[in-house]
């Protein structure tokens, strides 16, 4: 009875860990419009589910589950995002899964994390996000360590629907295991063929694949025939595999010192109890933690040497993180009894750390005053050198486990602050924002201001609000999935002279192709870019601080023609 209830009580709250997963995942999640990268996956849904004939993407899960929320309450950011988002926050239950060998309590600390962490957050909210690759591909390694065969399957089959990305992590994954057991770690014949011993039946022999594999094969056949509707996806996942294979040699633009850089700033917490956990696993040889140093170190130097690396596949890396800081977590708290002490050095430490960031932010009122900024910099460094004396003294009197755990309780408390602040900045402040970490490079514009200008105008002009014709001298997914309900929209490369429609856009820079006496024009930002040309911008400490940078607008213009608007 006891132990049904710890169970009961342990299934309760990795349930209210997943809820509050899902709940920061969906949260706003269409308050800002999509940008280029996602509207481009968003209208092919859209497209297949308007009946379209196109060539399907290699992201065969996120079109056939988003084309079937669009059949059933029509198209909106909000879906277009949904099912990222949904898969993200099923990363909580890969540690419920393991949790006999992470142990009951590191467990529980790291689905917390995975649930919190902005890295994983954020990119769960972009649309056709690499996150269900890695959710499928940790789910499928769980499921295999478990012996869940079929639902091996089905995570692996839902994998293979992801993208390109599903390549990428189980490339880490394979490395990691290869790595592993040549370094003695532990023995992959023996691994396997337990595992195969998990899958037998009471006669020793394979189960029957009419049994293991009948549920699995009937969801992957109906995902990849967006059930049962088009029969393109069944062949499409294989886009994959080039698209994997060009990005080991493609540069994106994504520079190696920029992931490095956003790795350092996103969450420190893991990083700095990740890598102590790494160091504390060598020392009294830790399987788990060994083979998580091996999995980290392995993927950063990938990810350091592909050229084709993007700002989201940062999300490889969290996971081996979050198992080390969780259990080192624990091992700090461990290091010594609960008393006054420990709690006045992590006091002590935690209002360091809170002057060491407002000194570090005042920095940026500083201009270019050197002597300033110097005397600030020796601030910051006379505050580390009073916590390592507080410590030292704290250590003579009590000893060092007690110093140390002082100062993990102190730092851990003002780190997680940190990570919830950048949560928040990342997941809701920059969404959409070309400065954020896990931007590729674009950020979302006035699309929306542009559709209700020109459901004003069709109003005035047709009394009813989609009925109005026009003409885009252009193509850009992004106007095509935000004036999707404009039926009358023509997309075309040029403008007959003698045609005058009541509506027209044009780039920013083709204001010359209409004439403008007999139209009226008015701009909108289409997309935005960063706006500056090294690694990070200029003024670092505010990027670091508040992600401020310069920004750059593409700019199309609409007109509306003169007589629409002449009684006004």
């Amino acid at each position: 009875m006891n132990k049904e209830t710890r169970i009961t009580r342990e299934i309760f709250i990795y349930s209210l860990i997943f809820m509050a997963a899902l709940l920061l995942r969906l949260t706003l999640l269409g308050r800002t419009p999509l940008v280029d990268s996602e509207a481009s996956w968003a209208l092919q849904a859209w497209q297949i589910h308007l009946g379209e004939h196109i060539p399907i993407g290699s992201q065969v899960g996120y079109l056939a589950f988003t084309e079937i929320l669009f059949s059933l309450f029509g198209g909106s950011d909000f879906l277009a995002r949904f099912w990222p988002a949904l898969i993200g926050g099923l990363i909580i239950w890969v540690p419920f899964f393991l949790r006999k060998r992470l142990g009951q309590i590191p467990a529980l600390i790291l689905a917390a994390g995975l649930a919190f962490d902005p890295a994983l957050t954020s990119v769960s909210r972009i649309a056709a996000s690499t996150m269900p690759a890695l959710v499928f591909l940790l789910l499928a390694a769980a499921a295999f360590d478990t012996g869940k065969l079929r639902w091996l399957a089905i995570f692996l089959g839902l994998g293979l629907f992801s993208g390109p990305a599903f390549w990428l992590g189980s490339l880490l994954l394979v490395l990691t295991v290869f790595v592993s057991s040549l370094l003695g770690l532990f023995d992959l014949r023996s691994y396997t063929r337990n595992r195969s011993a998990i899958f037998r039946n009471e006669k020793g022999q394979l189960p029957k694949i009419f049994e293991i594999f009948m549920v699995p094969l009937v969801l992957i056949f109906l995902v990849g025939s967006f059930f049962l509707r088009n029969f393109q996806g069944l062949s499409a996942w294989t886009g994959s595999v080039p698209e994997f294979l060009s990005s080991l040699i493609q540069f994106d633009g994504f520079l190696a010192l920029r992931l490095l850089i956003n790795l350092v700033v996103s969450n420190p917490l893991i990083l700095v109890f990740g890598s102590s956990g790494f160091i504390s696993a060598w020392r009294k040889d830790d399987q788990i933690g060994k083979i998580s140093s091996i999995w980290f170190g392995l993927s950063l130097l990938v990810l350091l040497i592909i050229p084709g690396r993007q700002a989201v596949d940062l999300i490889w890396l969290v996971f081996p993180l979050w198992v080390a800081a969780a259990r080192e977590l624990i091992r700090v708290y461990q290091l010594a009894k609960d008393f006054w002490g420990v709690y006045a050095i992590a006091g002590l430490v935690g209002v360091l750390i809170v002057l060491n960031w407002l000194t570090f932010t005042g920095m940026v009122f500083q201009g270019e005053n050197p002597k300033a900024v110097l005397l600030q910099m020796g601030l910051i460094a006379a505050s580390l050198a009073l916590v390592i004396l507080s410590m030292t003294i704290a250590a003579s009197e009590w000893g060092w486990p007690v110093s140390l755990k002082g100062l993990g309780l102190g730092s851990g408390a003002l780190l997680m602050t940190y990570m919830l602040s950048a949560l928040v900045q990342g997941s809701y402040l920059r969404q959409a924002d070309p400065r954020a970490l896990w931007s590729d490079g674009s950020g979302a514009g006035q699309t929306r201001l542009l559709q209700e200008s020109i459901y004003d105008a069709s109003i005035t002009y047709t009394g009813r609000g989609e009925a109005i014709q026009g003409v885009v001298l252009g193509s850009w997914d992004i106007l095509r999935w935000e004036l999707r309900g404009l039926e009358g929209l023509e997309y075309q490369e040029s403008l007959d002279s003698e045609d005058l429609p009541p509506v027209i856009i044009t780039s920013g820079i083709d204001y010359f192709l209409v004439d403008q006496e007999m139209y009226r024009g008015q701009d909108f930002v289409l997309e935005t870019r960063p706006g500056w040309d090294g690694i990070i911008p200029a003024d670092w400490i505010s990027w670091i601080a508040f992600r401020s940078g310069p920004v750059e607008k593409e700019d199309i213009i609409l007109w509306i023609r003169n007589d629409i608007y002449s009684g006004y």
